[in-house]
């Protein structure tokens, strides 16, 4: 009798320990509540750097193209985002200057000029640092998921985003309260999925990066 109530005891034990750490994995969060600890995220941080992966699916041909690279983000206004395989191309923004480069040479475009550069450059930090959140200038946002898995529908209402995206679709991992995934459709119905890998935040990143 004492040893079957000292193993009812460990299985309970066991039961609410079990029921503790998937409590603690996987919070039931409302959309209020991810709003704000994405915020709150986003304020904080200074510095992103991580690799990353891209899928383009082509509508019409049915074939997809996967593609990899590093992305470096330092506030206020400095992104690099380049490609190392299957092929190298570098986009550099530093301020109020967009830098391209590719095996074929270096092109350089004023971000004030274009309006086209300012718009879109603007849209990309915000969707891979996690800020669109706020964004309903540009977009209608609708948050849904549950757990720690979390989405935010974003459907453009200006132009040049709506000329060119359906809809951009950016998932966040609650946590470590960061981006984790891109989606992007046109509207030609070509898809591009960007996943974000080994992230790291608030790193010092040497300012080289951002020139080219």
């Amino acid at each position: 009798m004492l040893m079957e109530r000292m193993r009812n005891k460990i299985i309970l034990l066991t039961l609410l320990l079990t029921a503790m750490v998937l409590s603690a994995r996987a919070q039931n969060y409302t959309a209020a509540q991810v709003r704000q600890i994405i915020n709150a995220s986003t304020a904080k941080m200074r510095t992103l750097q991580c690799d990353f992966t891209q899928t383009k699916s082509l509508s019409m041909l049915k074939s997809k193209v996967v593609s990899r690279g590093h992305m470096y983000y330092s506030q206020p206004n400095k992104l690099r985002w380049e490609y190392t395989s299957p092929y190298t191309y570098t986009f550099v923004l530093n301020g109020q200057t967009v830098v391209m480069k590719n095996a074929k040479g270096r092109t350089s475009v004023s971000v004030a000029q274009s309006k086209m550069f300012k718009e879109v450059t603007r849209i990309m930090m915000s969707s891979v640092v996690g800020s669109c959140l706020s964004n309903n200038r540009d977009f209608r946002v609708s948050l849904q998921g549950q757990g720690n898995s979390w989405r935010a529908l974003l459907t453009p209402k200006r132009n040049p985003m709506k000329q060119m995206f359906k809809t951009i679709t950016v998932y966040f991992d609650m946590r470590k309260a960061m981006v984790s995934k891109v989606k992007m459709v046109e509207k030609n119905n070509d898809t591009t999925v960007i996943t974000l890998q080994n992230a790291k935040t608030n790193g010092a990143i040497n300012d080289k990066i951002f020139n080219l």
